[in-house]
């Protein structure tokens, strides 16, 4: 029977996160922006800028902190549920049409290049169960009747069949998968938030190598 456990690294979890801090540079200003216009009694279209303006920085920067503390968990919640939604992209494409908007009203000028990008942040933040899911199965380790595959940077992926493995070794924060021809694939099991879960895989693998 074939057994796929996602490797899930809690480094490649803050770097996806950190990346995202991008979104946060445009709301300053847009907070400032709008704060500005209420003082100055806005009305109609200017006041409904302001308050959109405000509204999704506002949003953007509670979900990203959200985010980021999630990220730098020591461990996942209990009964952890992969969001099909990623709501730093949605509040991040509301701040970008915001500034377009922003531009259109000062300037009278259509900022496509903005507009472009809001499109693209908001389609990727509908589309994150999806890539999420993607990128679960890439990173994945694979037990199957013939043997393991475990992933890794390009072209560093290690594939064995169960014959070719001399041994699977596990210590309290590592694990060791060696063949016969030299060849190691090393496993950093304190960076892996499901850690337990591989452990459990890798001592199925012993079980295989051992029937060999």
């Amino acid at each position: 029977m074939d057994l796929v456990v996602p490797l899930q690294s809690r480094r490649v979890k803050r770097a996806l996160t950190v990346q995202k801090l991008n979104h946060a540079v445009p709301t300053v200003g847009l907070i400032f922006s709008g704060v500005q216009a209420l003082q100055h009694g806005a009305q109609g279209f200017e006041l409904l800028l302001a308050v959109v303006e405000i509204v999704t920085s506002a949003f953007l920067i509670v979900t990203l902190a959200r985010s980021i503390r999630a990220a730098r968990a020591a461990a996942p919640p209990a009964h952890t549920t992969h969001a099909h939604i990623d709501w730093v992209d949605i509040w991040a494409a509301g701040v970008l049409f915001a500034e377009a908007g922003e531009r259109w009203h000062l300037r009278h000028h259509i900022a496509r290049p903005i507009i472009l990008n809001a499109l693209l942040t908001l389609a990727l933040g509908l589309a994150h169960g999806r890539m999420d899911a993607f990128r679960r199965r890439r990173r994945a380790m694979r037990l199957t009747a013939d043997g393991i595959h475990i992933p890794g940077k390009p072209f560093r992926s290690f594939t064995a069949r169960w014959g070719e493995i001399a041994g699977v070794t596990m210590a309290d924060s590592s694990a060791e998968i060696r063949t016969h021809a030299g060849r190691v694939r090393r496993l950093d099991l304190a960076d892996l938030e499901n850690a337990a879960e591989v452990r459990v895989a890798l001592k199925e693998a012993q079980r295989r190598v051992q029937s060999c």
